[in-house]
């Protein structure tokens, strides 16, 4: 009769090795598979913001969304110091949360679609389970809002938004059938948009041009204050201080390394590009010194204090700056922070 013949144990440490062997060889493999897969969902995703963005701006002169231009209501606004005097400047409703919450409030985008699959802050971004689409219950007038203003574009700043509106902006003291969320706790979006301030504002609308960043995954910090001019030599370095958004960035994690930048960035005439440094190729800016050469390539995150202006703010420059932000109390000083009434996120 004709024995049964085992594994020797030689036999099935060889069989172990190859089993390790291809392991090894394939988890790279699936795990670039997968970081490629999340690369191409998030580009659909920022492609399509931008072209709700140009749809917003069909029925809207051209604009993309500026709760400034649609909420003219002051009631129970708290007075703010809009540059020079003191008075109610309604441009204090410009924020992230605002012109995200118009979007979602008018069905141009889901609260989803503003969630990247490379999200690397889970405890800082989280999806909205409960946008309120109609009434919203937490807003000064429920049956006039035009948007819910329980929506956070930033998971920094006031609770959520200056009370500024007649029935879009939160209403102090109220309550309803849900909680408004504590100042401080996650927002509800994934990235980063330009400023629609001073001279960039004309970037906040259907230009069609395809070297206009809009709308992007958010990035580091480069600089104090991200201010700064081009660098003699070398890529643009991260700020080393800690906790300032920099070297310790989480957004490096997006879509690139421990040190390096990489995201999908959508132009204003509706194309995304994945971009492998911060400042592309294709987004320069013009120098005001006699240096060569005279363009250079635009960093997404910085404010550059050599274009040709006199001060280097987010009124009086034209690179691109593309940030979230929130509001704050007052208008802070150009020398800390050139943004009106915002503070800006950094993570």
């Amino acid at each position: 009769m004709k024995k049964n013949r085992a594994f020797t144990l030689i036999e099935l440490l060889v069989v172990i090795a190859i089993i390790a062997l291809l392991v090894g060889i394939l988890l790279p493999a699936l795990g670039k598979a997968r970081q490629s897969a999340r690369q191409l969902k998030d580009s659909t995703q920022v492609r399509g913001v931008v072209q709700a963005l140009v749809v917003w701006a069909s029925n809207n002169q051209g604009s993309y969304p500026l709760p400034s231009q649609l909420d003219t209501g002051t009631a129970g606004s708290q007075t703010v110091n809009p540059g020079s005097g003191t008075g109610v400047d309604l441009r204090v409703k410009d924020t992230t949360s605002n012109m995200l919450s118009l979007l979602i409030f008018n069905g141009n985008v889901s609260p989803e679609l503003l969630i990247s699959p490379a999200e690397s802050n889970s405890a800082a971004v989280q999806l909205m389970q409960n946008y309120e689409y109609s009434n919203p219950q937490q807003a000064q007038s429920s049956a006039n809002a035009l948007w819910d203003p329980n929506f956070r574009g930033t998971p920094i700043g006031a609770s959520p938004n200056l009370s500024l509106a007649t029935g879009c902006s939160l209403a102090a003291g109220t309550s309803g059938p849900r909680t408004a969320p504590p100042a401080n706790s996650p927002g509800n979006q994934s990235y980063a948009h330009v400023i629609p301030f001073g001279r960039n504002q004309a970037k906040w609308a259907d230009s069609y041009s395809a070297t206009e960043a809009v709308f992007a995954n958010r990035g580091p910090s480069y600089a104090a204050n991200d201010t700064a001019a081009y660098p003699t030599s070398g890529r643009w370095a991260l700020t080393n201080t800690a906790g300032a958004g920099g070297i310790d960035s989480v957004t490096l994690l997006i879509h690139g390394g421990r040190n390096t930048w990489e995201g999908n960035v959508g132009y204003n005439d509706n194309h995304v590009t994945f971009e492998t440094k911060p400042n592309p190729d294709a987004v320069t800016y013009s120098r005001a010194t006699a240096v060569t050469p005279r363009s250079v390539t635009d960093n997404l995150f910085v404010i550059e204090s050599d274009e040709l202006t006199t001060t280097a703010t987010v009124s009086n420059t034209t690179n691109a700056y593309l940030r979230a932000y929130a509001s704050t109390a007052a208008n802070p000083s150009s020398a800390t922070d050139p943004v009106p009434y915002a503070q800006r996120w950094r993570d």
